[in-house]
């Protein structure tokens, strides 16, 4: 018999994103307001010491840009953040499957993707945590007790934190 071993599994939509660019979706940067959200963010977990040992993100430029924030406040070594074209623009299932490939040895796992697919995902496993989307970094961080990430769903989710950077700023 295989032993339940508590984890953590963060999830994030990226920040926010220019819109008004000339290059395609996949290759829109973070707007300021984003590096703002994400910055603070990242600062937030920082304060919790709430590091991850692996993030996997979406190729697309604005969830590795936010990836990258959060890997630099946080010391994460730059081999750690595994970017999948698979997850630019996943639905919440790949996302979990993508989740259940991850290796025995990491204990906290972060995803940053994108609407809707990241809030499905957050929505599938934590139903009564989250009801309606993530905001641009928002967060929503679960404690999942399972053998393995192979058998993640939301009967292994225990203790579940949500956070937005709308809570420290007004971006009107």
């Amino acid at each position: 018999m295989t032993a339940t071993k508590t984890r953590r599994l963060t999830l994030i939509r990226h920040a926010n994103a220019e819109h008004d660019s000339d290059v395609r979706d996949f290759e829109r940067p973070l707007s300021r307001k984003g590096v703002s959200e994400a910055n603070e963010m990242a600062r937030r977990f920082q304060e919790r010491n709430l590091v991850p040992d692996l993030i996997l993100v979406s190729a697309a430029t604005r969830t590795r840009e936010t990836a990258e924030t959060f890997a630099k406040v946080l010391g994460v070594a730059a081999r750690l953040l595994q970017a999948d074209d698979s997850l630019y623009l996943a639905d919440g299932e790949h996302i979990i499957a993508a989740v259940r490939t991850v290796g025995p040895r990491v204990g906290h796992l972060m995803v940053i993707g994108h609407n809707p697919g990241i809030s499905a995902a957050a929505i599938s496993l934590a139903p009564e945590a989250i009801t309606s989307d993530l905001p641009t970094c928002g967060t929503l961080t679960m404690n999942v007790a399972c053998a393995d990430w192979s058998r993640i769903d939301r009967r292994c989710v225990r203790e579940t934190e949500r956070d937005s950077p709308r809570r420290f700023f007004d971006f009107g």
